[in-house]
């Protein structure tokens, strides 16, 4: 079996459509499954999918940006596949340690930090500090 980008694609042998058809490309993200003759073929459709169907920089529009000390890993909306918040020009970043912003927060709060939200694309834009006197 060929895996194709991070397994998204996969090209097998498959005797369900009978000898005229033996290889089987299947793309379980956009559910397209098609039989060929031999296996280059297949590879070859696949590609042709890929290019036109997945974008290589990112994985569901999200591509890795980093990491950071208090966020942890980091991922920012991918230019190529999309278009920029209008609010922060695509400088948000989302922390892939949290489920929510919820836990972002209260994770952040305990060293007497608080995160910036973008309010359009509700990405982190800024972490600043909670304490009055650092602005004084």
């Amino acid at each position: 079996m060929s895996v194709l980008h991070q397994q998204r694609i996969r090209v097998s042998f498959n005797d369900f459509h009978g000898p005229q058809r033996p290889w089987q490309m299947s793309c379980p993200c956009c559910i397209h499954s098609h039989a060929f003759a031999t296996w280059y073929e297949a590879i070859a459709w696949a590609l042709t999918h890929l290019k036109l169907q997945h974008c290589r920089f990112c994985i569901d529009q999200q591509m890795p940006a980093g990491r950071d000390d208090l966020l942890g890993e980091l991922f920012e909306r991918c230019p190529a596949c999309g278009p920029a918040c209008e609010n922060c020009h695509g400088v948000a970043v989302y922390p892939a340690n949290y489920n929510t912003p919820t836990e972002l927060v209260e994770d952040l709060a305990t060293v007497r930090l608080t995160p910036v939200f973008c309010d359009g694309c509700h990405g982190v834009i800024a972490v600043i500090p909670l304490d009055p006197e650092v602005y004084a």
